[in-house]
């Protein structure tokens, strides 16, 4: 596969789960691809699994929710002034509670981690995207925000404000030929399990009742999509939201209470 042959790509939150998936997929269709995370440990390890695959990927230690980092992360990511691809895939993940519950804390970091981090990569790499000729960002959303998902204020809240943003940029960013998408996964990934622990048993519930029955491959579902939105195969794809999420978001009708790790009100 070589539909993103020398094109330079950057991916927030690619040292595990899908941004993980996603930096293999994208360096496997022949992208030099900048992995962006605080995990230097997990970053590193996937950094010499797509160099033992024949690709390219180098590592770059930053803070999302820090502008001067993000600014550092942009211009390393953009081999010789360009940058052909964007992926904002970190988000920080409060643990559900009820909104009255829901903390500063939780929100401030969902906000810094989510909206403002994608905005702030976006403004900051737009000279580097325009300079592509052919740029394509993928930005991620999330069912729970479409669908009001009980005791996920933060997140829901963040991911919405993404989506928002995902298509004002794209309007904006059309006559320069940058596209700008977002997609809706649904997947079980080790950072979820590493999360929740032994209530992962639980969780797994929740994909069971979903249409499909399960969550999606991280590598064999997720990451082909959003190698598809970063190709030329989608050229006249933008502002748009792909759902990989088996039916989950348009489909079902899940009792979201009964989630783990739930706080409610008393």
């Amino acid at each position: 596969m070589s539909r993103l042959e020398n094109r330079n790509a950057l991916v927030t939150g690619g040292a595990q789960g899908l941004g993980r998936a996603i930096a293999r997929r994208l360096a496997a269709e022949g992208a030099r691809v900048t992995i962006v995370d605080l995990n230097e440990d997990k970053a590193k390890e996937c950094v010499e699994l797509i160099e033992s695959a024949g690709g390219s990927a180098a590592f770059v230690r930053a803070n999302v929710a820090k502008r001067d980092d993000i600014a550092a992360a942009t211009a390393a990511g953009a081999v010789d002034g360009r940058l052909d691809v964007l992926v904002n895939a970190a988000q920080y993940f409060a643990m559900p509670k009820a909104l009255e519950l829901v903390s500063d804390k939780d929100w401030e970091l969902s906000e810094a981690t989510g909206p403002k981090a994608t905005f702030r990569f976006m403004q900051t790499a737009f000279d580097y995207l325009k300079a592509s000729g052919k740029a394509s960002v993928i930005n991620f959303v999330s069912g729970s925000a479409l669908g009001g998902m009980s005791y996920t204020a933060p997140y829901s809240a963040a991911k919405g404000a993404i989506q928002a943003l995902t298509k004002v940029a794209a309007n904006e960013w059309a006559r320069h030929n940058i596209r700008v998408n977002a997609v809706c996964p649904f997947a079980l990934t080790d950072v979820q399990r590493d999360m929740i622990g032994t209530e992962w048993d639980n969780y797994t519930r929740t994909a069971e009742a979903s249409p499909m029955k399960r969550g999606a491959d991280p590598d064999t579902e997720i990451a082909p999509a959003v190698a598809f939105l970063a190709s030329d195969d989608a050229s006249f794809v933008t502002g748009t939201v792909l759902h990989i999420d088996g039916g989950m978001t348009e489909l079902s009708t899940v009792d979201y209470s009964q989630s783990p790790g739930v706080f409610k009100a008393t």
